[in-house]
């Protein structure tokens, strides 16, 4: 050992040394003997180490690398006990440049476990999942630091399958800001959000996804920009709809709500308006509470005692004759009772005039009518001033409410040529095909009601047999449904020798069938007649559309 060190004194001025050394017999000033990027030196000397380092197990050579003047310099090359590679690469000055290779070890030896690639003051880095050699990784830096610059990615091996679980993008100026796509997965290796960032900050559309019932479907729709949600935002319904079914939809500006926003729900939809709000002081709440009348007439319709009153009060408030007013968010021409319309629009009231949600004056008669009560003649009366194509926030018609309200119209028992009158007339000005946000038309709502000359008499107007609506139900499955659109994943089926037979005339003509699954339910009519044990029903279905074909 004295003549080599002797040796290597002489040759210290020179590049390198011949002199060879095992890892016993060498120092390192800083990091770890055996690591490349160690500073070796001579342990009785001090001084910087120049020569070949071996490593070696019962003659086994597990490491060999070259230093000069205390770094590792060219091929590295580390193998684990069984011989098998573990690391590969080239070193200058103990630093690697160029690629360097990491296997697995053990049984897996042959299996690449990262890439490490220097180039250009870039550190980018490739890992891979040893058990299967699959990419699970892929980084890249600036040299010698933990900034991360571009699209990093990572992915899992999840139920046998190769998925991205992350993907950031990051800015290449070294700042270290997100900028690009960002997106995030759950343990499943489902997407739970996707983004666009800008000198870190969200800037463009940030889409939500949810997992319920093992089903991964879309959650939210925001768009921002600088950081601030600016622009469009949707929230979808996560179950009861079909995904991707927008539950609430508007725009922001600087993280504030403006404009019209719309959330829809079973059967209808409520509406706000940032950016005309409706008049809500005490006077507006006056007028509107004394709009509805004071006296409840014969023919079930609210009037005023004292016409002049009201007339006097409302020239008084200073109130627009045509502003929506108080959290009912309704102008008077929606609100106010019957015996005021003629007065309200020799006013100046307008009398295509609309709610919030969208209803005409017809379209509130007919609706929740513990708000306002019509006679039949009013609004046989409105029928030829309104039109009657028109459709409301969450898209019904005056036709379509009107099949919703058949069994609670006033008079229809004791003036049911009124109601005929009323519906003929809505009949002839409506498109009967027109559909809901929820996909149903008319049909479906005069199909689910008791009085079925309606439907009979919307068929032969040319309604569609099969229109579906959200859930797939058909307006002749909706004739066996009990609580049709009146209460979400409420039906109850139910049926009868006169439904039985309308929607059997209507065979042939109608995908429907008596074998048809009610999707409600999952099963068909003649399967739940049966089930139910209702054997004249069952023969009355055989006798009329023929035995099961299934």
């Amino acid at each position: 050992m004295k003549k080599r060190f002797a040796f290597c004194a002489l040759a210290s001025a020179l590049a390198g040394c011949n002199a060879e050394y095992t890892l016993d017999e060498i120092s390192a000033k800083a990091g770890t003997v055996g690591s490349p990027h160690a500073l070796y030196i001579e342990t009785q000397s001090g001084k910087p180490l120049n020569g070949t380092v071996t490593h070696k197990i019962r003659n086994r050579v597990l490491q060999s690398f070259k230093v000069e003047n205390g770094r590792a310099v060219g091929a590295w090359k580390q193998f684990g006990p069984d011989g098998g590679l573990l690391v590969e690469g080239q070193l200058k000055a103990g630093v690697f440049v160029g690629t360097r290779k990491t296997w697995c070890p053990g049984k897996l030896a042959n299996q690449l476990h990262e890439v490490l690639t220097e180039e250009a003051g870039r550190s980018s880095v490739q890992s891979y999942d040893c058990a299967t050699g699959l990419q699970v990784g892929d980084s890249t830096f600036i040299a010698g630091s933990d900034v991360r610059i571009g699209a990093q990615r990572k992915w899992k091996v999840i139920d046998g399958e190769h998925k991205l679980t992350l993907l950031e993008t990051f800015a290449n100026d070294g700042s270290g800001k997100l900028e690009g796509l960002v997106e995030h997965y759950n343990y499943k290796g489902n997407l739970k959000d996707r983004a666009t960032y800008k000198n870190g900050v969200l800037n463009g559309v940030l889409e939500t996804w949810v997992t319920a019932d093992g089903t991964t479907v879309p959650g939210t729709k925001v768009t921002y920009s600088e950081g601030k949600k600016n622009g469009p935002s949707e929230t979808y319904f996560i179950s009861g709809w079909p995904a991707g079914t927008v539950a609430e939809k508007g725009h922001y500006q600087d993280d504030r709500q403006v404009g019209v926003w719309i959330r829809y729900q079973f059967g209808e939809a409520s509406v706000r308006d940032y950016d005309n709000p409706p008049n809500r002081t005490p006077m507006a709440e006056r007028v509107q509470s004394a709009a509805v009348g004071n006296h409840l007439t014969p023919d079930g319709s609210m009037a005023f005692k004292d016409l002049e009153g009201f007339a006097y009060l409302l020239k008084s408030s200073g109130i627009d004759i045509n502003q929506r007013l108080t959290t009912q968010d309704r102008p008077l021409i929606t609100s106010a009772a019957e015996s005021t319309y003629d007065y309200l629009v020799s006013e100046g009231a307008d009398p295509m005039g609309r709610d919030a949600e969208g209803n005409t004056r017809l379209m509130s008669c007919l609706g929740a009518l513990h708000f306002l009560n019509c006679s039949l003649g009013h609004m046989i009366m409105l029928t030829g001033k309104e039109d009657l194509k028109a459709q409301n926030a969450y898209g019904d018609t005056a036709l379509s409410l009107f099949c919703r309200r058949t069994d609670k119209l006033p008079g229809r028992r004791s003036d049911g040529e009124q109601v005929q009158a009323l519906f003929q007339a809505l009949l002839n000005g409506s498109d009967v095909n027109a559909r809901a946000y929820g996909g149903e038309t008319a049909l479906h709502a005069c199909m689910a009601g008791r009085d079925l000359s309606f439907a009979q008499a919307l068929a032969a107007a040319g309604a569609n047999l099969d229109a579906v609506d959200i859930n797939g139900t058909t307006a002749l499955a909706a004739a066996f449904l009990k609580n049709y659109l009146g209460e979400a994943n409420g039906n109850r089926i139910r049926w009868s020798e006169e439904r039985i037979r309308l929607v059997a005339s209507y065979q042939g003509k109608a995908n429907f069938t008596f074998d048809t699954p009610v999707p409600a339910f999952g099963k068909s009519l003649r399967q739940l007649v049966l089930e139910n044990g209702d054997t004249a029903s069952a023969m009355l279905i055989d006798s009329l559309a023929g035995t099961s074909r299934l």
